[in-house]
């Protein structure tokens, strides 16, 4: 008997058909966690559309993981022929299963993930893939079983994932590379979600010059405009989005409140396998601290969000700016520490409790992301088989990407709106202070 085939309706995608082994997975707990996981994390406090869940996201990947591999097959299948074939189920596999790993809220509460735990979220990934972790919740653990019935190796889609694969390197490019099928979608997506203007993604015209060379993924020349837009429209997401003012500053008051909830309490301590509405209900209404409750409380229903009161920008990466960073972490080099450092300096000057001020420091936190931007290996072959790396083929575009920083704020200060006036002035005398042996005393 024929196995009925399953489509999706998809808002960014379009009309998605289902693999039976994306059907077999989408049907996993697992998977079906994402669909109560903001794609965003807390983004919705600025944009309100941005509630798409990370289940879309995960079966997006999957998709054009399983297109790229097929336009791959046509075009290069006499050389690559049996090995792209065998790899489509491997790389929808590992699309459609990235993210299972992830904390509760995204991004916002991973940090706490690393320090109960020494890793990151993908190590937990891999760990669920291969049935070395299984999720504290019934009807887990059927991961590896739905792998291996559609012959595929549990441990290379966790090698894919955590970008370990000793593979051919176009394999691995696919899922985490240069332009990989995660940020196709996710940037598109985002866009959609947000209603940013700005930003447009040619993703057929991006795949449809994908060749490869040596074992690696390159693009014919004539894909040069679509990937240039593909960069610039990361970039703009960056400084528009993702590291937008009030977001970074819902996060951290998120953050703080889930810390002392996790970490100091030791209330939820399997907090990573909970979903976004199960941690927030919980920190608001089961918390022993009240201030926990408090914040939980702010961030749900948008009451009292902190506001910014100070913030000092850098105008270039100039080694006064560095110089003066270092002042303020008064010789520190975890910037966790230096930000507690500063917030029990104003704190202590302005009498307000250290729980209702926010010392940020932004430009440590792209400093990963700005990585990306400036290690761009991205390379085309022209007409004759030449292959020519971005920065041969378009100098220009290349210096304006090594030059670009997606956010160039030093410091940000934020507090409770009601001691916003006693907060600005006290960084008035302690940042005036700091920047006297830089630029002179009136």
């Amino acid at each position: 008997m024929c196995r009925k085939v399953m489509y999706i309706r998809e808002p960014v995608l379009g009309t998605i058909k289902l693999s039976p082994l994306q059907e077999d997975l989408l049907k996993t707990v697992e998977v079906q966690r994402l669909s109560f996981i903001h794609q965003l994390g807390t983004t919705f406090q600025s944009y309100p559309g941005a509630h798409c869940m990370r289940l879309a996201h995960a079966l997006g990947v999957s998709h054009l993981a399983g297109r790229i591999a097929t336009h791959l097959h046509d075009r290069c299948g006499g050389e690559y022929g049996s090995d792209l074939w065998g790899i489509r189920n491997l790389v929808e596999a590992a699309g459609l299963l990235h993210d299972i790993g992830h904390t509760p809220w995204s991004h916002t509460l991973e940090p706490l993930y690393l320090e109960l735990t020494g890793g990151d979220h993908m190590d937990l990934v891999a760990d669920m893939v291969t049935g070395r972790t299984v999720m504290p919740v019934r009807g887990s653990g059927r991961i590896p079983e739905v792998l291996r019935e559609h012959g595929v190796d549990p441990e290379a889609a966790a090698s894919l994932i955590t970008a370990s694969s000793t593979g051919k390197p176009f394999i691995q490019q696919m899922i985490f590379g240069e332009v990989d099928a995660d940020m196709l979608d996710y940037l598109q997506r985002d866009f959609h979600f947000t209603g940013v203007a700005f930003g447009h993604i040619e993703v057929d015209r991006i795949i449809s010059t994908m060749s490869i060379h040596s074992g690696r993924l390159v693009f014919l020349e004539k894909g040069l405009n679509a990937i240039r837009d593909f960069l610039l429209a990361r970039l703009q997401m960056y400084s528009s989005v993702y590291l937008h003012r009030k977001t970074r500053i819902v996060d951290r008051m998120l953050l703080g409140a889930a810390r002392r909830s996790v970490l100091e309490l030791g209330e939820i301590p399997e907090f990573m396998f909970m979903t976004d509405d199960q941690v927030l209900s919980f920190l608001e209404n089961d918390s022993a601290d009240p201030w926990v409750r408090e914040m939980a409380w702010r961030v749900k229903y948008r009451q009292g969000l902190f506001s910014q009161v100070f913030r000092i920008d850098a105008v270039t990466t100039s080694e006064t700016d560095e110089h003066f960073l270092n002042s303020l972490r008064s010789g520190n080099t975890d910037p966790a520490r230096a930000a507690a450092l500063l917030t029990a300096e104003i704190s202590a000057r302005s009498g307000i409790d250290p729980g209702f001020i926010i010392v940020d420091l932004p430009i440590e936190a792209v400093k990963v992301s700005e990585e990306r931007f400036q290690r761009v290996d991205i390379r085309f072959i022209d007409a004759r088989g030449r292959l020519i790396p971005l920065h041969e083929l378009d100098p220009p575009f290349a210096e304006y990407l090594d030059k670009a920083r997606p956010n160039r704020s030093l410091l940000t200060v934020s507090c409770a709106p009601e001691y916003r006036e006693r907060a600005r002035e006290a960084c008035r005398e302690i940042f005036e202070r700091a920047a006297e042996p830089l630029f002179g005393a009136d």
